[in-house]
């Protein structure tokens, strides 16, 4: 019996003695892989990392340059260069449309309710509504149409005078777009706010497209109706022009010394919002080269 008992104790000694020699062999071997060198995180390139050596290279003309460019598949984050509030041309229509389509979802307005050609909205520059006769009854889509995708002054004026200045300045107000501003109709000297100029800069513009590229702009079934206008659009001189085989949803706007391009570009490399704007601009033919150079540098 003595012997027994011995044995048994003999056996649970060496047995606590194993355990706790393999478990201060484990603390041993925890604390050694604490402190093992970690392994050192690799830092991501901006995608914009050489975008200012692009610029330099391809926008190094006289003219002004204000760029916005984004790449939204990719990072969050959006590269903008000397933007300021600069005179708006025909980008400022986007806005309008936008300011449009809000007031049709709240159901102020329909995109079928008629509107009538008065002749003192006719007015020169872009367009086709001009050489209609006065008095001719428009659905207002398609008169929201023709502002974007002719670009036509007189469609504008129609539905400046439909929804009111005022409330499309509330409307760029209330969403952000703090350097954009309708000062007057187009091809009017008489102004309806400010000083009777139209204002806008490449941040809200990008800001603009971008929202429009996530179905955040008014909501999904009208930001996906007004890309399907910009997808129309008839002025192909620069960015489709350097870009052939991409589809852009983009505004075009053009003054004496005055050319723009911008909107949502869709590439099977990743898709790109993409604005460029323009002041004292002596030759719109260079400028759309430089332009259009620029875009292909950053577009894949």
């Amino acid at each position: 019996m003595i012997k027994k008992l011995f044995v048994a104790t003999i056996l649970v000694f060496v047995t606590v003695f194993v355990l706790t020699s393999e478990c201060g062999n484990e603390k041993k071997f925890l604390s050694k892989a604490k402190k093992l060198p970690e392994t050192p995180k690799v830092e991501e390139i901006s995608p914009f990392h050489d975008t200012p050596a692009k610029i330099a290279q391809y926008l190094n003309d006289e003219t002004d340059y204000s760029v916005y460019l984004e790449y939204p598949k990719k990072s969050s984050d959006s590269f903008i260069h000397n933007s300021h509030k600069i005179r708006s041309a025909s980008m400022i229509k986007v806005f309008i449309m936008a300011a449009v389509m809000e007031k049709v979802k709240s159901g102020e307005i329909s995109l079928d309710e008629p509107l009538i050609l008065e002749e003192y909205n006719m007015v020169d520059g872009a367009g086709i509504l001009v050489g209609e006769a006065p008095g001719t009854s428009f659905k207002l889509r398609d008169v929201l149409e023709l502002m974007i995708t002719y670009s036509d002054n007189t469609a504008t004026n129609m539905i400046i005078d439909r929804i009111g200045g005022d409330e499309i300045n509330a409307y760029a107000e209330r969403h952000g777009y703090n350097d954009t501003f309708l000062g007057r109709k187009m091809m009017f000297h008489e102004a309806i706010a400010g000083n009777g100029e139209n204002y806008s800069s490449a941040r809200d513009l990008g800001l603009f497209f971008k929202r429009l590229y996530n179905y955040q702009c008014v909501n999904e079934k009208f930001d996906k109706m007004m890309i399907d206008i910009l997808l129309k659009q008839t002025d192909t001189d620069c960015f489709p022009a350097a870009l052939p085989d991409k589809k852009i949803a983009h505004k075009t706007g053009a003054l004496d010394d005055v050319y723009d391009d911008g909107g949502i570009i869709y590439s099977n490399a990743g898709d790109a919002i993409l604005v460029i704007m323009t002041e004292n601009s002596a030759s719109e033919y260079e400028t759309i080269q430089h332009m259009k150079n620029f875009a292909r540098a950053v577009i894949k």
